[in-house]
């Protein structure tokens, strides 16, 4: 499947390497856009089989996947770089159709904490399972060795991401002037 987007852009250091390198950079850098652009439709699409939008269904994700079984509003603007209010919206839609509850802290009244209601994600779980099984029906022919390079990519790959994320937030939240 294509990107819409016919534009090719060139990997910034491509244009100082040999040809074939060249060709591999912007290879590369053309395929994380065209997957980076199908990962975030794909998401949108699953989403709004169950009524709510990708932003949503990736803090329903990040919750999961937090420091515990539950997390706090603040938490989950650190963690993605919204406003607490674009938070709060999200969270009040989740709350409304019951993906996530609110439960007030029992020693400290003000601290609300997020948790994610396994019994929810019913619908949602068929469909990531099968995009699961056929990444993994794909991934079946490679070796080892590349399966660990793959691996060894994917995790420099999240942690670039993850930085970058951190740099455009605080970039953003800095006084401007």
């Amino acid at each position: 499947m294509s990107t819409p987007i016919r534009q090719k852009s060139a990997h910034p250091k491509a244009r100082r390497a040999r040809p074939a390198r060249r060709d591999l950079l912007n290879r590369l850098w053309d395929l994380g856009r065209i997957m980076s652009t199908q990962t975030v439709f794909l998401h949108q699409a699953i989403a709004q089989s169950v009524g709510l939008n990708a932003t949503d269904t990736k803090c329903i994700d990040l919750i999961l996947r937090g420091p515990s079984d539950s997390v706090t509003a603040g938490w989950l603007s650190e963690a993605t770089g919204l406003t607490t209010g674009a938070i709060t919206h999200i969270l009040d839609r989740l709350e409304k159709r019951r993906f996530v509850q609110r439960l007030r802290d029992t020693q400290d009244r003000r601290k609300v904490f997020i948790r994610v209601r396994p019994e929810t994600l019913a619908p949602l779980t068929p469909k990531y399972e099968a995009i699961g099984r056929s990444y993994l029906k794909m991934i079946e022919q490679y070796s080892d060795r590349e399966l660990q390079l793959i691996c060894e990519y994917m995790e420099k790959a999240a942690e670039t991401s993850e930085r970058e994320l951190a740099r455009l937030i605080r970039e953003g939240r800095a006084p401007s002037g």
